[in-house]
């Protein structure tokens, strides 16, 4: 077997935070279930390029969703999260996007108060 084989899940890993929207998200997602358009808001980004993270997320197992209506909420897929966590963690640690990341956060967090019944119900565009 090459020796690129046995890598292959290391590097695959390590790809999910060399994308700066796509380590945003998962950095919110330690934080709480949260829907495309809560997202949206918490990041300011596309709905299109966060909807293509979450899919590509989704696909390689680090995700999962759930159904609740006609929204669709995401969280970190729990194989994964500890791994997924402790990296995050361990950037924090050493201040690394700290800013951004907490600008995120309360933004998310806005957003989350704003659930009627601990439902998303505004769609985005809304902080």
């Amino acid at each position: 077997m090459c020796f690129y084989a046995h890598m292959s899940k290391a590097a695959n890993f390590f790809k999910l935070f060399a994308d700066p929207t796509r380590y945003r998200i998962l950095h919110l997602l330690t934080l709480d279930e949260c829907c495309v358009c809560e997202l949206v808001d918490a990041v300011q980004t596309p709905q299109y390029t966060v909807s293509r993270h979450l899919a590509g997320l989704r696909k390689g197992g680090w995700v999962v969703e759930r159904r609740d209506g006609t929204w669709i909420y995401y969280r970190l897929a729990p194989e994964h999260a500890a791994l997924i966590k402790a990296v995050l963690q361990t950037a924090q640690a050493h201040d690394l996007d700290a800013q951004l990341l907490t600008a995120d956060a309360a933004r998310l967090q806005t957003r989350l108060d704003m659930r009627t019944a601990g439902r998303c119900t505004l769609g985005y565009g809304i902080v």
